[in-house]
């Protein structure tokens, strides 16, 4: 508890029989919670040491001198010489082994003193050790080692980047840019063509290649799924609910002998893929399918359809959707349609059947001048406005050829009074055959729908026997077996 230096003074002072005061200031930092005083280390009737008497009273005169002195109308120094005078003719009070003596003008210089001698002990000219534990260390290591690891990444794949072309495709398209010959050039066109892919469609071409004649469909109508075709609502006794617009069957089943349909949605496909197979369960109407995976993100920040990742000739696609956005790098491919919120009495899918169907039945060569004079109009009631007057028009031509002396000598037009009738013109003839070619499909189908479903289904399960067939001859190292060697076999 004592500092060495106190202890030394105590030991002398007990070797040359004398009494040693041991005084500490009352805020001393080790013993002041404990104890306001100390012990006297004296023995009992013992004389006090001289040389610490007069070192004491010297202390506690320097102390009391640079005090601030009271102003109470007396000479400064004349109090202080009567006070000394009066302490050393004062007769000294016996002290006894119980008796406490306690001086504050010492702890200071045997506070200072056990520093210095601390001090000077632990001064051995050794390196110091480090205060770091072993998880500091051990995160410094692994910090070092990630940088050095991530230095070696970094360099591999630069120099991954700035490699040659490796693929003909690359040499060709490349053949002609001088920046593509170096090693930066190449890099900055791989680091390009890497930011650029994450905002382009997963694929090149979304859709596949056109079917031979007469398979293929001369136009290609791209509609969005939800809000358009369906609504789906949900409520806390049935869940989520989906209705299809009213016409929907008849929409899409009547424009599928035109136009190649496909359903471009920007939902995912776990989402709009089950709603799809209910939709259209045989596949009979909807040509393709394409999600949010197939769409890209524009300059503007909206996710769109890339039209140019469709593999089809544009002046043939018509897209049909209630938000203009979706369609904003090809505006002039797209027709606005109003959003259905689920209302049963809705007649706008049917509404713009005349108006696709005059485009088949025209054999429109571009489809972009149309619908950009439809653009910013209500589409069906627009087109009833031209067809009115297209008929007019038709009737006018008519009955000018029916006056005509050719028209008379062919025996043509319209006699009043006779038995023959107008012909139809070529809108009326073209809506009346498809109308027929369409309710003989749907009688066919309500007559020979389940067993083509039934028929379909064992195809599918004799294929996948097929395969699980061929993957355990794969893994035996049996081998596939020839066309046919099975039902010879049987037999």
């Amino acid at each position: 508890m004592f500092s060495p230096a106190l202890r030394a003074a105590a030991r002398q002072a007990g070797r040359t029989g004398s009494g040693v005061s041991l005084s500490l200031p009352a805020t001393h930092p080790i013993l002041s919670p404990c104890c306001s005083y100390l012990f006297t280390a004296r023995s009992s009737g013992s004389p006090i040491n001289p040389a610490l008497r007069d070192a004491r009273r010297s202390m506690t005169a320097s102390s009391r001198r640079s005090a601030k002195p009271v102003d109470d109308g007396t000479e400064p120094g004349k109090n202080d010489r009567s006070s000394a005078a009066s302490r050393d003719e004062a007769p000294q009070r016996p002290r006894g082994a119980g008796a406490f003596d306690i001086d504050t003008s010492l702890a200071t210089i045997a506070d200072e003193a056990a520093s210095a001698a601390e001090g000077a002990s632990q001064k051995t000219g050794a390196k110091a050790r480090s205060n770091a534990t072993s998880q500091e260390k051990k995160r410094r290591s692994t910090a070092l080692y990630a940088s050095i690891a991530a230095l070696l990444i970094g360099g591999w794949w630069t120099t991954g980047l700035g490699r040659e072309w490796e693929t003909l495709e690359e040499r060709e398209r490349y053949a002609n840019d001088p920046s593509a010959q170096d090693f930066f050039g190449r890099a900055k066109i791989r680091l390009t063509k890497m930011y650029t892919s994450v905002n382009e469609p997963a694929w090149e071409k979304l859709l596949p290649d056109l079917l031979p004649f007469p398979y293929q469909r001369p136009y290609t109508l791209v509609v969005d799924l939800d809000k358009l075709l369906i609504s789906s609502k949900w409520t806390r006794e049935n869940a989520w609910r989906t209705a299809k617009r009213p016409g929907l069957d008849y929409f899409l089943g009547y424009l599928s002998q035109w136009y190649e349909i496909v359903i471009y949605t920007r939902q995912p496909f776990y989402i709009a893929a089950p709603i799809l197979e209910k939709l259209d369960p045989d596949r009979r109407f909807i040509a393709y399918t394409l999600f949010r995976e197939s769409c890209r993100k524009a300059p503007s920040g909206n996710l769109v359809k890339d039209l140019n990742h469709l593999n089809r000739d544009l002046s043939k696609v018509v897209v049909l959707d209630f938000d203009p956005s979706s369609y904003e790098l090809h505006p002039e491919n797209g027709l606005s349609i109003s959003k259905w919120n689920g209302d049963a009495r809705d007649t706008e899918l049917v509404d713009y059947v005349p108006f696709f169907e005059a485009i088949g039945i025209f054999d429109a060569q571009d489809v972009r001048p149309i619908l950009k004079a439809y653009q910013g109009e209500h589409v069906p009631t627009k087109f009833a406005a031209w067809e009115e007057e297209w008929r007019r028009t038709q009737e006018a031509e008519r009955t000018k050829k029916q006056g005509s002396g050719l028209g008379r000598i062919f025996g043509g037009g319209l006699r009043e009074g006779g038995g023959s009738t107008a012909p139809k013109n070529l809108l009326d003839a073209e809506r009346e055959r498809m109308h027929q070619a369409y309710a003989a499909d749907q009688k066919y189908w309500a007559e020979n729908g389940e067993m083509l479903r039934q028929q379909q289904k064992e195809e599918q399960e004799k294929a996948l026997k097929e395969m699980k067939l061929s993957a355990w001859a794969m893994i035996t190292g049996q081998g596939m077996k020839p066309p046919g060697a099975e039902e010879k076999a049987s037999a």
